[in-house]
């Protein structure tokens, strides 16, 4: 897939430099009580993720300190000081910690999220990130921290489960698939019951499960509803359902499914920031102009403009989150 970020490489790139202009707008913060925002997030949405290792590492060459660490200094723990985590953390480095986070909460819809729209090979590195940084294992956290049965059988389908890499598709078995997604749509898509259906969606390949979606979709009798429709309507489970929904929208259209988390995320009562930062940041060279595209013709709204009406009080994190999306 071609990939469509807003942030790419800086051509006229020098580590050590932007190094000391960090460091430099850290200490007129201390001194001089200068904010130290506009310069962080003017430097930093203009790098792509690989060059701000680099700054990182010439920071703390330089400084003996990490730059988050130094940063702490002068500016809150807050929604700004997180973005600027996430930028300087590698993507599955910061997926690591924001599902050990999750874990932890046993915050089951951000479990969900990561693990549903990542990559296999994103999985993998992701649990290699996981016990390196925290000396434990991803599938036994979850099997410690979450109590649901359901629940956890189903993250640890996603994290288990090898699923094809090839594009080819299969017709012969698609037949098959698409009957044991009925049996499932009739227990209620109730997985304890009718586990087959959990073992298509995580082993079958995209191009084969977009397939069996379709022809669920004209089954005799279904009255041409989709998947995720069947999901809403019968399965009894509210964080079973809104999973699976996410899952099958992952499967389909990843970045649609984005747009659709972000809309969530700045029209709900209480902004979900860490959602939008998770999003924001982690899509940001990969295909962030394609799911702003997606919003503007799903909500007829520009995404900067969404998220600066509803976190415009909270500037410096509202800023960096709207250079990120303009870049």
């Amino acid at each position: 897939m071609k990939k469509s970020g807003t942030i790419e490489e800086e051509s006229n790139f020098n580590p050590e430099t932007d190094a000391l202009r960090i460091r430099l707008a850290i200490k007129d913060g201390k001194e001089k009580d200068i904010g130290v925002e506009h310069t962080m997030a003017e430097m930093l949405v203009q790098r792509s993720n690989a060059q701000r290792q680099q700054i990182q590492q010439h920071y703390e060459s330089l400084f003996s300190v990490g730059i988050c660490e130094d940063l702490q200094s002068v500016v809150n723990k807050g929604n700004f000081y997180e973005s600027v985590r996430a930028l300087l953390s590698k993507p599955r480095t910061y997926d690591a910690h924001c599902l050990r986070q999750a874990i932890e909460e046993a915050n089951d819809s951000t479990i969900c999220e990561i693990l549903c729209t990542r990559s296999d090979s994103e999985i993998t590195e992701l649990q290699q990130c996981y016990e390196t940084e925290y000396e434990s294992v991803v599938r036994e956290d979850i099997d410690m921290f979450i109590n649901d049965q359901e629940h956890k059988q189903f993250f640890l389908a996603i994290l288990q489960s090898p699923r094809d890499g090839d594009t080819t598709v299969d017709e012969s078995g698609v037949t098959e698939c698409v009957n044991k997604l009925i049996q499932a749509e009739k227990n209620k898509w109730d997985s304890t019951v009718c586990p087959d259906f959990m073992t298509i969606l995580s082993t079958l390949n995209f191009s084969e499960l977009r397939l069996i979606f379709k022809e669920f979709h004209k089954r005799e009798g279904g009255n041409m509803e989709m998947l995720e429709s069947s999901i809403r309507k019968h399965c009894k489970d509210e964080l079973m359902k809104s999973c699976l929904i996410m899952w099958v929208k992952s499967i389909k259209n990843v970045t649609q499914l984005f747009s659709e988390l972000l809309y969530q995320s700045v029209t709900s009562l209480t902004a979900d920031s860490a959602r939008v930062i998770r999003i924001v940041i982690g899509r940001s060279e990969i295909d962030l102009t394609q799911i702003k595209s997606h919003y503007m013709m799903q909500y007829n709204k520009q995404l900067q403009l969404a998220v600066q009406q509803k976190c415009g009080n909270d500037t410096a994190y509202s800023n960096i989150i709207t250079m990120i999306i303009k870049n």
